[in-house]
């Protein structure tokens, strides 16, 4: 049976991108997961790229999605209500973790890995189904 969480990048064991066979992608940075749509993740790569090969200080936006980045200064991405603070070097470390994250869950979908219908075993309790979630250390 094919996992109902794959993952697509990873930065280090607090910083990661999984998605599900559902169609969202789970962006966990640290102690706090959001979550896109396919589309919206793809936009939110597009958007990480765009602002990555301008020359800071630059700002981009995408609906509710904005960079603003400055000159040897702290990267601000907002997403909705979220902000994130990324220093230069994490900023791009998240640049190419978005851009594999992207490559990956085009690599998934094109597989078939989640067009079979498996049905997943349902949970016995509310706490098994906790543990069975893999995409947050919560």
């Amino acid at each position: 049976m094919t996992p109902h969480f794959l993952p697509l990048a990873q930065l280090d064991d607090r910083h990661f991108v999984n998605a599900c066979r559902h169609g969202i992608v789970h962006l966990t940075w640290g102690r706090t997961t959001t979550r896109f749509s396919r589309d919206e993740f793809r936009r939110l790569a597009a958007l990480l790229e765009q602002a990555a090969d301008a020359p800071p200080p630059t700002s981009a936006r995408d609906g509710n999605l904005r960079i603003n980045t400055r000159l040897d200064e702290d990267c601000e991405l907002q997403m909705g209500s979220l902000v994130l603070l990324l220093s230069p070097g994490r900023f791009r470390e998240f640049v190419k973790a978005a851009r594999d994250a992207v490559d990956r869950l085009e690599e998934l979908l094109t597989s078939g890995v989640w067009s079979t219908g498996e049905p997943e075993p349902a949970p016995t309790s509310f706490l098994e189904r906790l543990r069975q979630s893999s995409f947050s250390v919560n």
